[in-house]
């Protein structure tokens, strides 16, 4: 992404003006997080709720693109592939990475994947299912021309795309499991297909297709 380094000076910005010394992450902000790295722990809620308006605005007039995947977990269970928590993610990662190479497509760039670093056996087998996706032949594969290099797994306190990537999973995921689109408003227009009113199905994927029951978080 060409402007990445205004983006990553934005946040750099908000973290000095309002002294927070560690990462981000969506549920730091919440007023009852209690965890011990959290910086925000000695803010009140008022404060949390206050910085999370604003992280959220950053990122809704940053020039990012936003793709997001909902997964009806209970549905994606029935399918007989999905056994446990690791197949249930590399479930959701298949139609996310798929937009993420239209997106390229569309804006006739290349791309490389970066994620968050979960542990030694977790990070072996994403590296695989990636490399079969992106590797891979057949009439249920997407070409992945696109795309460059492996994929790259970082910690996420030493990246700004993964705690915007972090707190973008959380508002969603918030707008769907509770129905409060609040924070997910805020970054609304930054969802690739935004431009065009066509977000479903573009920059925000309800999977599976054909089963997903809710209807929340428009």
């Amino acid at each position: 992404m060409r402007d990445w380094r205004s983006v990553a000076n934005k946040i750099l910005g908000y973290k000095l003006h309002h002294k927070i010394r560690g990462e981000i992450k969506w549920r730091y902000f919440s007023p009852h997080n209690t965890d011990k790295a959290n910086p925000l722990l000695d803010r009140p809620g008022e404060d949390r709720v206050a910085l999370s308006d604003e992280f959220a605005r950053i990122i809704g007039s940053s020039p990012v693109t936003l793709i997001a995947c909902v997964t009806d977990v209970e549905a994606a269970f029935s399918y007989g592939t999905i056994s446990g928590q690791q197949d249930l993610y590399h479930f959701a990662y298949k139609p996310i990475s798929e937009r993420f190479q239209y997106h390229l497509q569309d804006i006739n760039d290349l791309g490389i994947v970066v994620s968050d670093h979960r542990g030694r056996d977790s990070d072996k087998m994403f590296r695989a299912h990636h490399d079969a996706l992106v590797n891979g032949r057949g009439a249920t594969k997407s070409g992945y021309d696109r795309l460059i290099e492996g994929l790259f797994l970082q910690d996420s306190e030493h990246s700004i795309g993964i705690q915007i990537a972090d707190y973008v999973a959380g508002a969603i995921h918030r707008a769907y499991n509770v129905g409060d689109g609040a924070k997910a408003a805020l970054i609304k227009s930054k969802m690739r297909g935004a431009d065009q009113d066509a977000i479903l199905g573009r920059g925000l994927i309800l999977h599976p297709k054909n089963a997903f029951r809710s209807s929340r978080g428009s």
